[in-house]
């Protein structure tokens, strides 16, 4: 069964796919249904996190086939994106269930080797290998390998290198992400000598501080030409442009406010965007200090689909408020859960750093192959049995330190 559930977390994490949006990860997930949605099921928020993932695939079918009537639709991008959305819940509970077989460390270990097979099947991008292809697996693979060691100071100095290779290879948020998880982990390690333990409230709070100092600290280190001239240059011309570093490298946040402004229930899974989405997503980034008329709105925006760079914008335009309802469960699973292990002082840089990268990705990232596999490993990794369903004399400190 082991072996089972390594290739499980392999195949899920590789993404090869074998029709038009069906992975064999998707395949191996059905025919693991009976497993692990038993698996699920007994997590808090398992089933919940299910349910809305099949409400919302429903969503996007009705929305289609509802704004069919003044908008272009394709068949083929809503079953693309249909099993996209399948793919993600399935995943996640494929993973959890693997979790409970093989442990945390080694799920992770076997998902990031995933990850890794993954770019060499598909290919790299040679404009930028670290930032596009390599960054994600290689901080998988590495963080999982220092929580097997048990290590504090092994964690921390390779949240320091692999932050310090992203900054200096262009990957400006990833880098961000990996000093400010090393940071937690310090403060994670000096806060037990001073208490047995911390609320769960308190932890979240330290999550925002630390997050906001690390946000700012790495900018000014990028300003002052730390991690080159060429970022220090890129980074000054969007922060005059629009008066943040975040708002001036993510314009099309104009764009997806706008168009859930004019469609709070979504568009649908299949719907095409015509000439007035175009206008309205156009406005919302011009009022950022945009130009959006360079052709990247016309062409990757919306070219196909609708794509806002953010998953909480591509699922809300695809799958209305079920969609977005999906996300922010998920969201809400991963914070808790990471805090509550941070509290207990048993959270690993691993977890900590894909907490921070899912709330990234969820404004700033679009819905596509990268967001969806760290989404799955981050939520696998965090989620708790419930109390009533759990074995006798075990409790959701038990099934962490175990699983540790």
């Amino acid at each position: 069964m082991k072996i089972v559930a390594a290739l499980a977390c392999v195949i899920i994490a590789a993404r090869v796919t074998l029709l038009q949006g069906v992975t064999a990860g998707i395949v191996l997930s059905l025919l693991l249904l009976p497993v692990w949605i038993v698996a699920m099921w007994r997590m808090r928020g398992g089933s919940t996190i299910v349910s809305l993932g099949g409400l919302a695939m429903i969503s996007g079918l009705v929305l289609t086939d509802f704004f069919a009537g003044d908008h272009p639709t394709s068949d083929s991008m809503m079953q693309q994106n249909t099993f996209s959305l399948l793919g993600l819940i399935c995943g996640i509970g494929v993973v959890v269930w693997a979790r409970t077989i093989l442990g945390t460390a080694p799920t992770a270990l076997w998902y990031g080797f995933g990850l890794t097979a993954g770019v060499v099947l598909h290919g790299v991008n040679t404009d930028n290998i670290w930032k596009f292809d390599l960054s994600v697996p290689a901080t998988v693979v590495v963080l999982a390998l220092c929580m097997l060691s048990r290590r504090l100071w092994l964690e921390v100095l390779a949240l320091l290198l692999l932050g310090v290779v992203s900054a200096l290879n262009d990957s400006r948020s990833a880098g961000s992400m990996l000093l400010v998880a090393a940071a937690l982990v310090m403060w994670q390690a000096l806060s037990a000598r001073l208490s047995k333990s911390s609320s769960t409230v308190r932890t979240l709070a330290v999550f925002g501080f630390v997050a906001v100092i690390g946000y700012f600290a790495l900018q000014s280190f990028i300003l002052e030409g730390w991690f080159g001239r060429a970022a220090a240059v890129r980074s000054e011309e969007q922060i005059a442009q629009s008066g943040s570093l975040i708002l001036g490298g993510r314009p099309e946040l104009g764009a997806s406010s706008e168009l859930i402004a004019a469609n709070p229930f979504g568009v649908g899974s299949g719907t095409l965007a015509n000439g007035i989405d175009l206008m309205i997503a156009k406005a919302g980034m011009a009022r950022l200090n945009y130009d959006p008329n360079n052709g990247y709105v016309e062409r990757y925006m919306f070219g196909n689909g609708f794509e806002v760079h953010s998953m909480l914008g591509d699922l809300w335009i695809r799958f209305g408020l079920f969609g977005a309802a999906l996300l922010i469960v998920l969201l809400v699973v991963v914070g808790l859960g990471t805090a509550a292990q941070v509290a207990q002082r048993q959270a690993s840089g691993l977890t900590i750093f894909l907490t921070i990268q899912i709330f990234w990705d969820s404004l700033f990232a679009p819905f596509f192959s990268t967001s969806i596999a760290t989404l799955i490993l981050g939520v696998a990794l965090v989620m708790v049995p419930r109390p009533q369903r759990s074995p006798a004399g075990a409790t959701d400190r038990d099934f962490v330190s175990f699983e540790r």
